[in-house]
């Protein structure tokens, strides 16, 4: 039987010295702050009427399954009406739940069943940008005089720009009005007018953030969040959260505007947060958000992508990265960075996250890292920081990345993102559980074909399997101040020996050692300062030999191979 480390929590008699940060997370609602949220991407989660495509009623009829993860809240990607030329992030009615997912009746009988099962709801707020097929859009480039959404968009007259010095986001118009209009991601995204921080006067279409068209486009952003608040919505996460005002140098005004936004759900709905797709706590944290997520943007680049990679372009076969088998990685960046993210998290009272992964990074059953032993040591990462875990549909039984995966929807970009978007593996019934439709090219996305696919089922009454050593994590966490906010962090082992990774998570006089090798080769390391042993209480105690002499703790931590 393959032995590894996989999280050893000692009680020691001493604490040691050196740099340590609380997480002050007190304007974070009880229900963020102490739980898990659940990423789903309702296109590949459940189908309930055999159209082959995800749907509300389908994450509904496995509220009891997410329910027994432990989580708190469920996180949707968007599921506004959409073209679906971005997977969603192409918005064409803000106030629709899109016909693919069902109706607004479908989601408030979601919201009501989660609620009775004590799991919160948190929608896709993408307003950066909408589909150039919205009506919004549409009015804005018919040129018939002006309109009430006119100025919802940033357009450039034709004589007002030289094309050779144009910014490359701004496109062309085929439409009815001529000249140019600026887009966030794609052509088909035309970026909507929160105004600009430094207008230039000799570029009049960069109207400043008091202007009618950008005040009037952020009113209607706080109608959008009043409406599905008032349905029973628990929060959002914020699409390009900090790229909504232009030429906004420090994010200024952008903070300003959240801020603004912050303060307009507090009247109402004070326990409902907002998630940031930001990747800088100092500015996000700031600007109202309640959680940042660090991902491969941002921050994220020293913190998120040195230990588990994000994209074919951090393939851990050719790119040192922690979380691999050949032990090539290195702890540094993190070890030196997070305590600075912890830190802008006490200042200003949230929590910064990173997702196990998302819609847009790889799993981490990814290449090579690709075992229940591997993956549960990573788990028990993300598990036992100071943050509020997210932890995205199908990682709990360890999907894997399906690099082979068809480009969909505008999945790609700069990769494919069809390869983290596939439909969840229920059983080893016909497409995994997903859907009973008999004509696989009627499927969202392709099934894993590999008959030994992870699927709930298989791993439900296995007690070793990932999802349950995952729900393990999660009931350890939620029962255990010391290992949620309330505890405090300390990264404890010399950043010149990355294996095993050491850090420390402590609260009074109680305090836990996390070690992780995930690596194929023996770890060792002595800690001074450790004058007697503790117990292990989550893992396999086998894995790690603990001896006590004078000059501290030695663990001699197996290897996964």
């Amino acid at each position: 039987m393959i032995k590894m480390k996989r999280l050893f929590l000692l009680a020691a008699a001493l604490m040691l010295t050196g740099f340590a940060s609380r997480v002050s997370a007190q304007t974070v609602p009880q229900w963020a702050r102490e739980g898990v949220i659940y990423h789903i991407w309702p296109s590949a989660y459940m189908d309930s009427n055999n159209d082959g495509m995800g749907d509300l009623q389908g994450i509904r009829s496995r509220l009891d399954y997410i329910q027994s993860l432990g989580v708190s809240a469920i996180w949707m990607s968007p599921t506004f009406c959409s073209e679906f030329e971005d997977g969603g992030y192409d918005v064409t009615d803000y106030y629709k739940t899109d016909p693919r997912f069902g109706t607004n009746d479908d989601m408030a009988e979601l919201i009501r069943d989660a609620h009775s099962r004590g799991i919160k709801v948190i929608l896709d707020l993408v307003i950066g940008h909408s589909s150039d097929k919205n009506p919004w859009f549409i009015q804005s480039a018919s040129g018939e005089g002006h309109q009430r959404y006119s100025d919802y968009y940033i357009w450039a007259r034709d004589e007002d720009v030289d094309p050779e010095r144009l910014d490359r986001r701004m496109v062309k118009s085929t439409h009815p009005r001529k000249g140019y209009y600026l887009k966030n991601h794609y052509d088909i995204q035309p970026a909507l007018n929160f105004g600009y921080a430094h207008p230039n006067p000799d570029r009049p279409w960069e109207q400043g953030v008091d202007a009618p068209g950008p005040q009037a486009v952020r009113r209607e952003v706080k109608n959008i969040i009043a409406f599905w608040l008032d349905m029973g919505i628990d929060g959002f996460r914020c699409d390009m959260a900090g790229s909504l005002v232009k030429g906004d140098i420090g994010s200024v005004e952008t903070v300003k505007l959240w801020r603004e936004i912050r303060t307009f759900m507090e009247e109402r709905w004070p326990e409902a947060i907002l998630l940031s797709e930001w990747s800088s706590p100092e500015q996000a944290l700031k600007a109202g958000f309640h959680i940042d997520l660090i991902t491969q943007g941002g921050v994220g680049r020293n913190l998120y992508v040195p230990m588990v990679g994000a994209s074919p372009e951090l393939d851990p076969r050719r790119t040192p990265i922690f979380f691999s088998q050949n032990g090539a990685g290195q702890s540094k960046p993190f070890a030196d960075n997070y305590g600075k993210v912890l830190d802008a998290a006490k200042r200003y009272g949230g929590i910064a996250a990173m997702p196990t992964s998302s819609h847009d990074i790889w799993r981490l059953n990814a290449l090579d890292r690709n075992t229940p032993e591997q993956l549960k040591v990573a788990m028990t990462f993300f598990f036992t920081l100071p943050e509020t875990p997210i932890l995205y549909y199908g990682e709990e039984i360890g999907m894997k990345t399906f690099e082979d995966a068809p480009v969909k929807e505008g999945s790609y970009a700069p990769h494919n993102r069809s390869n983290c978007r596939t439909p969840m593996q229920w059983d080893a019934s016909r497409n995994a559980g997903f859907s009973t439709v008999t004509d696989p090219s009627l499927l969202y996305l392709p099934i894993d074909s590999d008959p030994a696919r992870p699927t709930v089922s298989a791993q439900q009454d296995d007690p070793n399997s990932l999802l349950n050593y995952v729900r393990g994590l999660i009931a350890l966490r939620r029962s255990n101040p010391v290992l949620g906010h309330q505890g405090e962090w300390e990264y404890v082992s010399s950043t010149e020996q990355p294996y095993p990774m050491i850090y420390k998570r402590f609260l009074g006089n109680e305090q836990y050692l996390v070690i992780l090798n995930p690596r194929q080769k023996k770890a060792e390391v002595t800690l001074t300062g450790y004058t007697r042993l503790g117990e292990c209480v989550y893992g396999d105690a086998k894995a790690v030999k603990a001896s006590v002499g004078k000059k501290g703790m030695t663990l001699k931590v197996n290897g996964i191979s």
